[in-house]
């Protein structure tokens, strides 16, 4: 869509319940039948990574926030719309791809998109525009500077805001012995991506992109916020939160799992209190959003799947090193309930990690640990 001009730290009992919803009613995201409210729900109405921006960060970034009653009204129609009518899940939209190429399964881009229809449909805001490039001539042509993910406005205080969002997956290991816990210790579960670089990315090259000239001339009107939008999962070893997390930012009622290598996560299984009423699920990447509700014919023994995480971690096939090397998330389950008879519901999630794992991902965490130069912000 694009319209042109004319938190203090605490401890979980590993493979335990996540935080959202111990202290009331269970969260639409997590409890509704279909998935795609369960998706649409965790985009608009999950709690956010952060409850601030770190010191550092200077005066001109901020954390995203909704109008005063919009999520509120949101989630009320959101409970009581027909399920048919909302976007499809990535797995419905893989079964028939769009012809001309256009619809991205990518997971982020997915995230985006509900957020977008939620801003759409919000009372008291007004979605002026989504993902639009901003271009720049020069002397080689056209460079795309970037894309700005969400415009909307305000009409109560006719204020424009730009909204940059990510949902974002990380795993927080060990840094350097006797150094604090740092942004750069949350990475990514292929490695790629650290939280740090992420946030630092968003606030110096994505909020700054909306007040540039190229913006400005293909926007209706001048921003007057540049906010983050940032949801996600953060996952701790064991499950076992560290001291200092409010220092990074990280709210206190963020979404959290754990990690642990395949044999750490057998014993623990296999010990719970509750192991006999217990079954378990990997989850595809596209089913990372919300919490998972799963057939029971869908679902494993612990014992079942450790056999197969241990095949797949053993994998000799040259061609298959990513099966080796990549973590998996997999879900704790319990029934539904009496009245939802052979629907099993998320308990806890977690990655199960293959060997060596770890190691890299410290190796990852510990690179460029030095503050950025003044200015680089």
């Amino acid at each position: 869509m694009r319209e042109l001009k004319p938190d203090p730290a605490q401890a979980i009992r590993p493979g335990g319940p996540v935080a959202a919803g111990a202290d009331g009613p269970e969260p639409l995201w997590r409890t509704a039948a279909s998935q795609r409210v369960r998706d649409l729900a965790w985009c608009s109405l999950s709690p956010p990574l952060l409850s601030h921006l770190p010191a550092g960060y200077g005066a001109g970034a901020a954390l995203a926030h909704w109008p005063p009653g919009a999520q509120a009204a949101w989630q009320r129609w959101l409970e009581r719309a027909d399920p048919a009518t909302l976007p499809e899940t990535i797995a419905e939209l893989s079964g028939h791809p769009d012809p001309t190429g256009n619809r991205s399964l990518r997971l982020g881009r997915h995230a985006e998109r509900l957020l977008h229809f939620a801003l759409h449909r919000a009372e008291g805001i007004e979605l002026v525009a989504a993902n639009v490039p901003i271009r720049r001539a020069n002397g080689h042509g056209i460079q795309t500077l970037g894309e700005l993910d969400v415009i909307w406005r305000d009409p109560a205080s006719a204020q424009t805001v730009h909204w940059e969002m990510a949902a974002k997956f990380y795993l927080m290991v060990d840094g350097q012995p006797g150094t604090p816990p740092d942004r750069r210790n949350f990475v990514g579960p292929n490695l790629v991506d650290r939280l740090g670089d992420k946030l630092d990315h968003i606030v110096s090259r994505q909020l700054p992109l909306g007040r540039v000239a190229e913006a400005q001339a293909v926007l209706t009107h001048p921003i007057d916020r540049s906010e983050v939008y940032l949801l996600g999962w953060l996952f701790y070893h064991d499950g076992r939160l560290p001291a200092g997390l409010d220092a990074l930012g990280i709210a206190p009622d963020h979404l959290h799992g754990w990690w642990s290598t395949l044999d750490d996560w057998a014993a623990r299984a296999q010990a719970h209190p509750a192991a006999a009423n217990t079954r378990w699920c990997r989850l595809p990447r596209a089913d990372w959003l919300s919490g998972a509700r799963v057939p029971e014919a869908q679902t494993e023994s612990a014992a079942v799947l450790h056999t197969a995480l241990a095949q797949r971690f053993a994998d000799p096939h040259q061609a298959h090193s990513w099966r080796r090397e990549a973590p998996v998330m997999v879900c704790e389950l319990a029934p539904a309930g009496p009245d939802q008879p052979g629907i099993w519901q998320e308990r806890s999630r977690g990655f199960v990690v293959p060997p060596g794992w770890q190691a890299r991902a410290v190796e990852r965490a510990t690179i460029d640990r030095s503050p950025p130069a003044a200015g680089s912000r």
